[in-house]
């Protein structure tokens, strides 16, 4: 994508992603939270949205029908998906990062953004802050937690979806790299609530299948073919 002087560089953030929030949220929410270590999965429109390593470990995940986590692992749990409750379990996480780095922006539960700059320089770097915001959270006894800082919030959070483990759970990706980093992401990073006549299955059929090959389509090919909507989401390729 050719360069233009005329625009801000993208804000330097930190994302904090915990997998399968739906679940921890069951853990640690009213009075009979379910054992961590049991097989749960979250359904959402009779399709697993979030499992537990347990769950996992029997062979569901998400995106399988009900019945068929079920017949995978008999004695799963299933809840339903409860939005309410996945917000009041997250709040008091929230509440802890907000201590050590003012800012945070809930983009959903069990997934947040920090502008990265004001903490980088608190504690000492980037890398620093994710490891002292990291520390906290395992205090909090969550155990799996993934901290990406890059360019931009989307970047910074393909960095934690994408590059992190649960041994290496922090990527930085060094400012003015995220284009070379996005590159060869699949498409289906851009998420797409309507799977099947989405912007990423249109992709597909037009054989794109990295945000780079994304990013390298022409803007006006992109809007003939996929709309505003499609313009937007080149942008974060």
């Amino acid at each position: 994508m050719p360069a233009d002087s005329s625009l801000r560089a993208p804000t330097r953030s930190l994302v904090v992603w915990m997998p399968d929030w739906p679940v921890i949220a069951l853990t640690r929410d009213g009075p009979h939270p379910l054992d961590p270590a049991d097989p749960i999965a979250v359904v959402e429109k009779n399709l697993v949205i979030a499992c537990s390593a347990a769950a996992r470990r029997d062979g569901v995940r998400r995106g399988l029908r009900r019945r068929d986590a079920q017949a995978r692992c008999p004695a799963i749990a299933i809840v339903a998906a409860d939005p309410v409750r996945d917000h009041r379990a997250f709040s008091p996480v929230v509440a802890q990062l907000e201590e050590r780095a003012p800012g945070v922006q809930v983009i959903r539960p069990g997934l947040c953004a920090i502008r990265a700059r004001g903490p980088a320089r608190y504690y000492g770097g980037e890398s620093a802050a994710a490891r002292v915001l990291l520390e906290r959270m395992r205090e909090l006894s969550l155990v799996d937690v993934r901290i990406g800082v890059a360019d931009g919030p989307f970047t910074a959070e393909q960095a934690a979806r994408s590059a992190t483990t649960a041994a290496e759970p922090i990527r930085v990706v060094p400012e003015g790299a995220a284009s070379a980093f996005l590159a060869p992401l699949s498409v289906a990073a851009l998420g797409d609530p309507d799977p099947g006549s989405g912007i990423v299955d249109l992709l597909a059929r037009l054989g794109i299948q990295t945000l780079g090959a994304f990013a390298a389509m022409p803007e006006e090919r992109v809007r003939e073919r996929l709309g505003e909507r499609g313009v937007r989401l080149r942008a974060l390729a």
